[in-house]
C-alpha cells in the first residue's frame, strides 16, 4: 500500500507540461449562450425612419410584427405602409389611387385584405370575386375599368381568367387586349405564343369559336401595334391560323408525313396575298423549332 502510494503521490506532483495545462482548462472551459440580439428601439426613432423600416416586411410579417412585439403595434398599423403594400401587390390601385382615396377606408390595412380576399373568391368563382371589388366600391361596372383590374394583377390564375373573359365578359376581354402592347415585335409567331399563354385553351377547354375570337382580337391588336408590317388584320388573321395548323400537325402522333416547308407557304400564301415567301418561310422555321403557338 505504501509503495502504491508512494507511486500515485510522485505522479501527483510531478511537473505539468503546458500542453497538458491547456487542455485542462479547455476542459474547464464553459460554452456560454450568445447574447440575445437586442431589438432595434423603433419606438425611439423618428416615426419616418421606422416606417422606413417596416416597410421592407410583407403583409404577413407586419401582422407579425405587430402581434409579437407590443410597442411596434401602432406603428405596424400606419396607412402608408398598408396603402403602399396594396399598391405593390396590386398595380391596378396606383391607377386609381384618387378613386380610393376618396372612399372612407377604416384603414388601409382593412383595403388589402379586402382586395386579397377578392383575389382569393376569383380563383373559386371569378364572377363573384369582381362583384366583390364592385360591392366594395374598389371596381366600377365599366368594362375598361374592369379589364385593367384584370391586365395589372399578376396573380391571378390563367384558368379563371380565361373563363372570365371568354366565356362570361367578351366585352371586357376586347378592353383586356386594348391594354397588350405589340409596337417593334416584328416575330409574329412569338408575340403570338405569349398571348395564348395567357389563355391556355387546353386548361380551359375553349371551342373554336372562343379560340377563334381570341385570334380575331388578338390580331387586331397586332396590326394596330405595327403599322410598319405593313399587315391588315384579315392577314394577320390568317396567318395565325396557319400558324395553329402548323403546330398541331407538327405534334399530333398520328400525323406521320409532316408539313414540309414548301407545302406551308403555298398553303398560307393562298390566303395572305401580298406577303412574301421569305416571310412566310420564316414563320415555319419559328414553329419548327420553337414550337407551338398553342399551348
Amino acid at each position: 500500500m505504501g509503495a502504491v502510494l508512494a507511486i500515485l503521490s510522485s505522479e501527483a506532483l510531478s511537473p505539468i507540461e503546458d500542453g497538458e495545462v491547456e487542455d485542462i482548462r479547455e476542459k474547464k472551459k464553459v460554452n456560454k449562450p450568445a447574447e440575445t440580439a437586442k431589438l432595434p428601439p423603433l419606438t425611439l426613432l423618428p416615426q419616418e425612419v421606422a416606417i422606413k423600416i417596416l416597410s421592407n416586411l410583407t403583409a404577413t410579417e407586419l401582422c407579425l410584427a405587430g402581434c409579437v412585439i407590443s410597442p411596434w403595434a401602432d406603428m405596424t398599423e400606419d396607412d402608408i405602409l398598408w396603402f403602399n403594400l396594396v399598391k405593390s401587390e396590386w398595380k391596378y390601385a396606383k391607377y386609381v389611387q384618387d378613386r380610393i382615396l376618396e372612399q372612407s377606408w377604416q384603414s388601409f390595412k382593412k383595403l388589402y385584405l379586402v382586395m386579397d380576399e377578392a383575389q382569393l373568391i376569383f380563383s373559386v368563382n371569378p364572377l363573384k370575386g369582381i362583384e366583390y371589388l364592385q360591392a366594395h366600391r374598389i371596381l366600377s361596372q365599366d368594362a375598361s375599368d374592369i379589364a385593367l383590374y384584370l391586365h395589372t394583377t399578376e396573380k391571378l390564375r390563367k384558368e379563371e381568367l380565361c373563363t372570365y373573359l371568354v366565356q362570361h365578359r367578351p366585352d371586357v376581354l376586347e378592353d383586356y387586349v386594348k391594354l397588350e402592347d405589340y409596337s417593334n415585335q416584328a416575330v409574329l409567331p412569338n408575340v403570338l405564343r405569349n398571348f395564348l399563354t395567357k389563355f391556355p385553351a387546353k386548361r380551359c377547354n375553349l371551342g373554336k369559336e372562343q379560340l377563334g375570337l381570341l385570334l380575331i382580337k388578338f390580331s387586331l391588336r397586332y396590326s394596330e401595334c405595327n403599322p410598319q408590317a405593313g399587315l391588315s388584320q384579315d392577314i394577320v388573321y390568317n396567318i395565325c391560323c396557319s400558324l395553329m395548323l402548323l403546330g398541331y400537325d407538327f405534334t399530333h402522333p398520328l400525323i406521320k408525313n409532316k408539313m414540309s416547308k414548301r407545302e406551308f407557304i403555298r398553303n398560307t400564301r393562298e390566303v395572305t396575298p401580298g406577303v412574301s415567301n421569305d416571310y412566310l418561310g420564316h414563320m415555319y422555321d419559328n414553329i419548327y423549332l420553337i414550337g407551338p403557338v398553342v399551348s
